[in-house]
């Protein structure tokens, strides 16, 4: 766990070492029945995944109990990862694959995670507002907008791990919306090989 720990700027606690390896243990044995992740992408699932998912933490608030909605949730990644890593902060997965919805119920379930809900169902059914919204290889960047800008409290961000489209991405929506960004070089590098980026854009 020695890249978590580099992505997280910290020492692992014990506890989260054991999440974190009962996390990866529980995504591979449901993998084959229900590819919650792509199967070349397995033998890397620390770096790929899990420390993809955990270089969101040191970009959220160390104190308070946000609300944070993790849309497209899949293996829940991001959201399961930053479930265990920063357990003060509430998290909704959102997630219309019932087989996934499955996985992400029972994974919560066995790992002892209390501050998970998963929400199975399209995000377009959610009522909630949330302080932070984020996703991982969801959607462009026009739909993560337009379809969870109902969901994000006015101060609220948009937290996402996005590829090299990024600026493509953000030029199409520049009409669209206002907004600020902060981004920050991504420890993974995105599925084409280039490079990826954490991003932070709150509304103007």
């Amino acid at each position: 766990m020695e890249h978590v720990e580099q992505a997280l700027g910290r020492s692992l606690k014990t506890a989260e070492i054991q999440q974190l390896q009962g996390y990866a243990q529980l995504l591979r044995q449901w993998n084959p029945k229900i590819n919650l992740v792509a199967p070349s992408t397995l033998p890397d699932l620390e770096k790929r995944h899990i420390v993809d998912s955990a270089q969101l933490v040191p970009h959220l608030p160390a104190e308070g109990a946000l609300e944070v909605l993790d849309v497209g949730s899949g293996a829940g990644l991001p959201g399961l990862i930053l479930a265990i890593l920063a357990p003060h902060h509430r998290f909704t997965l959102a997630e219309r694959d019932q087989r996934k919805c499955a996985f992400l119920h029972m994974a919560a379930y066995t790992l002892g995670l209390t501050n998970v809900k998963v929400h199975a169902a399209d995000v377009t059914k959610l009522q909630n507002q949330y302080d932070i919204v984020t996703c991982r290889a969801w959607a462009d960047m026009q739909a993560i907008f337009t379809l969870t800008s109902p969901l994000l409290k006015p101060q609220g961000s948009w937290l996402l791990l996005k590829g090299k489209a990024l600026d493509a991405e953000l030029k199409t929506c520049e009409t669209l919306f206002h907004l600020t960004e902060e981004r920050f070089p991504s420890r993974v590098s995105d599925i084409d090989g280039g490079r990826g980026w954490v991003v932070r854009l709150t509304r103007v």
